[in-house]
């Protein structure tokens, strides 16, 4: 009897070794699980970390598309300076080149740069340049005097709500000749 269960015991365990062992750790018994579990599939959180990278699944393999041909980076069109520092330089440099203009009025230094500078601010409908380029045709400061152009250049001043630029453009109506005023009448109709 006692070689009966030795035999059996034998038996019993070369069969039991012989079955193909599917977990033999905890981090196996956990995969088999989520495998069970998701039909075969093994999660991205779950694959081992130490297998090769090109050890792929049937169902991942199938997601991989071959990559879309590329054009070649143009490395000039690429900007690395940002657009707002940019536009804030260009910003102050405008702010620089008219502060420098008005100093030159001021100093009766005015250079056809400044002038176009400010021909350029009278066109954008800036009061101060309008007003300021009217004060110049009025006195002939920078430029030759020109009453009747002065005096549309203040009835603009005015319509931009500049202080005073009515009573200015009185004063330029009074210092003008006959003919000037004549002018004015027949540029008007």
């Amino acid at each position: 009897m006692k070689t009966k269960k030795t035999l059996f015991f034998v038996i019993f365990a070369s069969l039991f070794y012989a079955l193909p062992v599917q977990a033999t750790s905890l981090d196996e018994i956990y995969r088999d699980l989520v495998r069970s579990d998701n039909s075969g599939y093994l999660p991205m959180f779950v694959k081992n970390r130490y297998a090769p990278d090109f050890v792929l699944d049937e169902e991942s393999s199938k997601k991989i598309t071959p990559p879309e041909e590329t054009k070649p980076l143009d490395i000039k069109a690429v900007s690395l300076e940002s657009q707002r520092a940019k536009r804030e330089a260009e910003l102050k440099a405008a702010q620089e080149k008219w502060q420098n203009t008005l100093k030159a009025i001021k100093n009766n230094q005015i250079t056809p740069v400044d002038l176009e500078e400010l021909q350029k601010h009278v066109n954008n409908n800036e009061a101060d340049a309008v007003e300021i380029y009217a004060w110049m045709n009025a006195r002939g400061i920078g430029i030759k005097q020109d009453l009747v152009k002065a005096f549309y250049l203040y009835q603009k001043a005015s319509s931009l709500k500049v202080p005073g630029a009515n009573n200015n453009a009185a004063q330029v109506y009074k210092a003008m000749t006959r003919e000037q005023r004549n002018s004015l009448t027949t540029l008007s109709n």
